[in-house]
């Protein structure tokens, strides 16, 4: 599957993945794919540009290419100029690089993690340590709440930039998350004043 993918890649062509665990599927141009991860433009019914996404190979029940569908949502997405997007992605350590990039960037990022029973959350990376993922978490109603951490090799999915972010960013300014990052911020260095609790602990 990793080599049929890095040859749709080759056509920048869209290809439709459809999920075990759901049966639903996604569209979008393949822009890298290494033997465990696919990164993915995703493309939204209207054409519009969703987000950056990194799917495990081996959760994809199968692929379609080149049909009628696909190629109809590739003309309008190029209509709309909506291919003109680059990511950098390392053909060789695709989600490594992809959570890279996202805290470069300060996405707001939405994680599925575990096999038998995936658990979704949604924050900002704070630090990739080796395998280990810190992440600040952003919560319904786009508010901070707290932290986490888990392990690159639980996630099943990785995805930023999409319409459920983007969701989730205006719904956080609508109910005053910068108001209460910045009453955070404040309290956490009056705490590193105060010598007390000092920030989320780094994995050794």
């Amino acid at each position: 599957m990793s080599e049929f993918l890095r040859m749709v890649k080759s056509t920048d062509k869209a290809v439709a993945i459809y999920y075990k665990a759901s049966g639903t599927f996604c569209a979008g141009i393949v822009k890298e794919a290494d033997d465990e991860f696919v990164c993915i433009q995703f493309i939204a019914p209207s054409g519009k540009f969703d987000g950056w996404h990194c799917i495990r190979i081996e959760e994809i029940l199968k692929m379609d290419f080149a049909t009628k569908y696909l190629e109809n949502l590739e003309k309008v997405h190029r209509h709309l100029g909506e291919d003109k997007r680059e990511i950098k992605i390392s053909a060789t350590k695709v989600l490594d690089s992809f959570i890279d990039l996202a805290i470069k960037n300060k996405w707001l990022c939405t994680f599925e993690i575990g096999f038998d029973t995936l658990e979704k959350v949604s924050g900002y990376v704070v630090e990739r340590n080796w395998s280990a993922v810190q992440v600040k978490l952003v919560d319904e109603n786009g508010l901070p709440d707290g932290y986490t951490t888990f392990e690159t090799e639980d996630v099943v999915y990785a995805g930023a930039q999409s319409e459920f972010e983007e969701f989730l960013l205006t719904l956080g300014k609508i109910n005053g998350a910068e108001k209460e990052s910045e009453q955070t911020e404040k309290k956490k260095n009056k705490a590193k004043d105060d010598g007390d609790i000092l920030s989320f602990p780094k994995k050794k």
